[in-house]
């Protein structure tokens, strides 16, 4: 073997030595840090318990908000046990056990700061505090933690409206309980809200075919009742007063009053008992054998009020046959018949789940039924005055006036 060609070989074996204890020492906490491959993705967390999580606790240095999984439902602790919407935590597990890791981001505890993922207890300043989540299973044992730091803002090269240069939210910072290594992720969970009313069931009661609506606000003077006959028909009063003609179209909105009511949040502890919803009463009875009764309160500045509602259904339990039905005419309706009965029902039940609760909604609801009896009448009509002394304008000829 000559000479040049031992060198080369030697070169080449020290090369090859030199990799191997780059990627030795990297897997060993040397300080060396480690490249991710451009085809291999790393989990956050590399065994995330998904099923076994039974509590969600969201921290941040200004509040706790509580999510737990209850035998029906998830629900919400700050709310008195109310229901929580269950797509958006299911959704958030789900993204948590999924997560990959970005990039590594070499830096020291101290410098946390710079990247807000100070524990909540030790920040002294709200805004370089992390927002901590923590994933408890059933019996309160802490499963695994995530802290949110700040976002990753990524420039888009072009001037802001509002001064400096435009960027685009692109990833947060984040790290785990159990680790010191911060990572770059490319979520920014704008979802995590530490508000509770954000995570509460927002389904709420609909009134479908309504058949009677009536008020009641304690002023016998200013109440009143509209009855129609069909589901396509106009209102008329109950009970009709000697000279009263009710104004169709001051009352055909009402034809579809509480078809989309929705939350905004539920009223518990001492708010739940300064909202009592003791102001107006509204009743209403629907073709499909619903009875509502709705209570309101005083409204606010911000146009919200306190309201309660309690349901009830009697439903017809039996179809009755036409008299030329075939067979098989009879089993074809009796089973939508009773798909529609079955339907009713679990509506029912599900709305009278929403008793004993006070809710805060707003206004929008009611206020175009509030409404006293004497402002839903046909307005008279103010005859035209001759008397006042206004002269008429020359070539106008009036009716019943002759020409001067």
């Amino acid at each position: 073997m000559g000479t040049k060609t031992l060198i080369r070989l030697l070169i080449a074996l020290a090369v090859i030595g030199g990799i191997a204890a780059i990627l030795h020492f990297s897997g060993t906490g040397s300080g060396v840090s480690e490249v991710a491959s451009s085809t291999t993705k790393k989990k956050v967390f590399s065994d995330f318990p998904l099923n076994d999580v039974a509590k969600v606790v969201i921290r941040d240095k200004e509040g706790e908000v509580d999510l737990v999984k209850g035998e029906e439902s998830w629900e919400v602790t700050q709310r008195d046990g109310y229901p929580a919407d269950e797509v958006p935590i299911v959704a958030l597990l789900k993204y948590v056990w999924d997560l990959n890791i970005g990039r590594p981001v070499t830096i020291g505890r101290s410098q946390y700061g710079r990247l807000d993922l100070i524990h909540p207890d030790e920040a002294k300043e709200t805004d370089k505090a992390a927002t901590i989540l923590t994933f408890q299973d059933s019996e309160g044992k802490d499963l695994a933690s995530l802290w949110l730091g700040k976002v990753f803002e990524r420039s888009e090269n072009r001037p802001s409206p509002i001064g400096g240069m435009a960027t685009t939210d692109a990833g947060r910072y984040v790290k785990t309980g159990s680790s010191n290594s911060v990572y770059l992720v490319g979520g920014t969970f704008d979802d995590v809200k530490l508000d509770p009313s954000e995570w509460i069931d927002k389904t709420f009661f609909k009134v479908e075919n309504l058949e009677t609506i009536e008020i009641k606000s304690g002023e016998k003077a200013d109440d009143w009742k509209l009855v129609r006959k069909e589901p396509s028909g106009d209102f008329e009063f109950a009970k009709t007063a000697d000279g009263e003609e009710l104004d169709q179209t001051k009352v055909s909105s009402m034809k579809t009053a509480f078809s989309n009511p929705q939350i905004e949040d539920v009223f518990t502890g001492e708010a739940k008992k300064e909202n009592t919803p003791d102001k107006t009463t509204f009743v209403i009875t629907t073709f499909d054998g619903f009875r509502y009764e709705i209570q309101v309160g005083e409204k606010n500045d911000l146009n919200e009020l306190p309201l309660s509602l309690k349901v009830s259904g009697k439903f017809q339990e039996k179809r009755e046959p036409g008299e030329e039905e075939s067979d098989e005419e009879k089993e074809k309706l009796d089973e939508q018949f009773e798909e529609r009965l079955q339907e009713r029902k679990d509506k029912l039940a599900t709305q009278k789940k929403l008793e004993g609760h006070i809710f805060k909604v707003r206004s929008y609801i009611v206020d175009s039924i509030t409404k006293k009896r004497s402002e839903l009448l046909v307005e008279e009509e103010q005859e035209a005055s001759t008397g006042s002394g206004e002269e008429i304008a020359p070539g106008v000829t009036l009716p019943g006036i002759p020409n001067p």
